[in-house]
């Protein structure tokens, strides 16, 4: 009995396996399948066919092809993942800020982008994202698709804009890797320095005139990520008459496609602190607590290191920021002066109102804040020129570099800023 019993069970198992029943129904394909719309960011664009997982992410936990761990690690410490700010998620914000919204931008065409003064324009997305993911990986590689790290989306010229009433938009059309950071790093036309219904804020201008400006709104500035890229071309500053502009090498350099951003800020790095895809010139070596600098994009034989050309040193760096944070202290103070910027500001109830206000940071820094005296108590000045010194100070003090994107161009806005403030 308990032979037959064993034969019976082994005709049933043969029977499950060797059987098959009919097929079911077939699942979903395409954009609402595993692999579609709903499957994650990463999946948006599909699969390269041919492409195996071990190509990029290699197996025993050895990461040696495209060192995507290291990579993964040094983005960790990185400006973008520690101040990515991806929770501005709206239509204004999104394109720039998060994954999904810089996704649909290069869909769509970023080169189509145009920019409309007093109308919400410029890097924005046609919605909201909610449940959006942090400016990570996919925002500037399609790795499964294309099966490779190229960048995505560096065709096409990227419209660089101004604020400032004479200027025109600029067409960048650098290198490939510049081309991609300039899609974000770039002003905008999406807070209220100018736009607003009822009270707008005076446009910047160089021209000379007998108007008042009445300023509204404390963030009377680029957005602060369109700075750099407006130094780097020379322009977007309030040029006063009578006063020489000029550019450093650094801004022909990078037009002509020499230079880019990544060389500089993507160098050979250091370990998770700088260089690399942390994209830090500056960072704090471990077991220290004094900044240094990674130069070895600066040092190359087609730039600092060539025969007669500065070399790039942590003397040199400091002393032109210091230069250019002195003059932005000494035109912050002119602005704080009754005896100087009093006599062309407008006064409420006979008192006089400085153009800006000013903290002290936890590292015991000034920092120079913008004018307060912002809504029905808005900072009034005649000629409204002049106030074009404040504009300029704001670019200076934003553009993080201080200076070292393009010394001249920053020396020549403070230097003419000051003179025409001391000015009878």
């Amino acid at each position: 009995m308990k032979n037959f019993l064993t034969v019976l069970t082994a005709i049933a198992l043969f029977g499950l396996v060797a059987c098959e029943g009919p097929a079911g129904p077939a699942g979903k394909d395409g954009s609402t399948g595993a692999a579609g719309q709903n499957a994650g960011f990463v999946y948006f664009e599909g699969f390269k066919a041919d492409l195996k997982c071990a190509q990029c992410h290699a197996p025993n936990d050895v990461d040696t092809t495209f060192r995507v761990i290291t990579k993964e690690i040094q983005y960790e410490t990185s400006g973008h993942k520690e101040l990515g700010n991806y929770d501005r998620n709206t239509t204004t914000c999104a394109g720039c800020h998060t994954n999904e919204g810089f996704f649909e931008r290069t869909q769509r065409g970023v080169a189509n982008e145009t920019f409309t003064i007093n109308a919400a324009s410029g890097p924005m997305v046609n919605q909201n994202y909610p449940s959006s993911s942090p400016v990570g990986c996919f925002t500037c590689h399609a790795p499964h698709i294309r099966g490779n790290f190229t960048f995505r989306d560096t065709v096409g010229q990227v419209k660089i804009f101004s604020l400032v009433k004479e200027n025109t938009t600029k067409a960048f059309t650098g290198n490939t890797s510049a081309q991609l950071c300039v899609k974000c790093h770039q002003p905008r036309m999406t807070s209220q320095f100018l736009i607003g219904t009822t009270n707008l804020s005076w446009q910047p201008s160089n021209v000379v005139g007998t108007d008042t400006a009445k300023i509204y709104t404390s963030r009377w500035n680029n957005h602060v990520s369109g700075e750099g890229i407006q130094t780097m071309l020379g322009f977007g500053g309030v040029e006063f008459t009578g006063n020489t502009y000029t550019n450093s090498y650094h801004s022909t350099a990078l037009q002509n496609k020499t230079l880019a951003c990544a060389d500089c800020h993507m160098a050979t790095p250091i370990g998770n602190k700088g260089g690399g895809h942390t994209f830090k010139v500056g960072y704090i070596p471990e077991g220290s607590t004094t900044t240094s600098y990674n130069f070895a994009g600066c040092n190359t034989t087609a730039c600092h290191g060539t025969s007669g050309v500065i070399a790039a040193t942590s003397v040199k760096w400091i002393g032109v920021r210091s230069e250019m944070i002195a003059k932005v202290s000494q035109l912050a103070k002119l602005m704080l002066d009754s005896t100087v910027v009093g006599k062309w500001t407008v006064k409420k109830a006979g008192k006089f109102n400085p153009w800006v206000t000013f903290t002290t940071n936890a590292s015991g820094d000034t920092v120079w804040a913008a004018n307060a005296n912002t809504g029905a108590n808005a900072l009034q000045i005649t000629p409204a020129y002049k106030a074009g010194a404040l504009w300029n100070l704001q670019m200076a003090m934003y553009e993080a570099s201080h200076g070292i994107h393009n010394t001249a161009y920053t020396r020549s806005l403070l230097d003419a800023s000051i003179a025409e403030l001391k000015k009878p």
